[in-house]
């Protein structure tokens, strides 16, 4: 009888640390929410070490006003289209139910693919390494980037928006 709770034991064991181990990865068909927002299984993700665009936020491109910002949800959306998406979480959800996420689709990181394509730009503080890619989009005049655009926080700072991160 010790013997089967000994067993039983190490199978509970075994069972909770896998489950915690996968409690940091989220796998599935992702849905977009906003610029940087994707939802797989009903958790909304937000993409770390980039920032982009917001909804009521234009661009200008040649001088005229353009949408930047159903621009960048597309390109976001025909990137997650590609396959499944998976996310190494980061931290805790905020008060909105989001957490942070480094994600991938067909092990290419959507994150940096983003900032590659011009539709996002680089939080240096979080991600270093986008700070090459960003300049490399800017330089090429890619997505966000072949007009002119308030960076985000700057966005934010100029019309008195408080929320940023979880």
């Amino acid at each position: 009888m010790t013997r089967a709770f000994l067993v039983l034991g190490l199978f509970s064991g075994l069972a909770l640390f896998s489950t915690q181990a996968q409690a940091g990865q989220i796998s599935g068909t992702a849905t977009v929410v906003d610029s940087t927002v994707i939802e797989i299984n009903g958790q909304r993700i937000m993409l770390w070490g980039i920032d982009s665009v917001m909804r009521k936020q234009t661009c200008t491109v040649g001088g005229k006003f353009w949408q930047c910002w159903p621009a960048a949800v597309r390109d976001l959306q025909l990137l997650v289209d590609q396959g499944p998406t998976t996310c190494e979480l980061v931290g805790e959800p905020d008060a909105y139910g989001r957490v942070l996420g480094r994600c991938t689709v067909n092990g290419q990181s959507l994150n940096e693919e983003l900032v590659r394509r011009g539709y996002a730009v680089a939080r240096v503080n979080e991600a270093p390494e986008y700070a090459a890619v960003e300049a490399e989009a800017k330089e090429e005049k890619r997505g966000l980037w072949q007009g002119q655009f308030l960076t985000p926080s700057e966005f934010r700072t100029r019309f008195g928006i408080l929320t940023d991160r979880p």
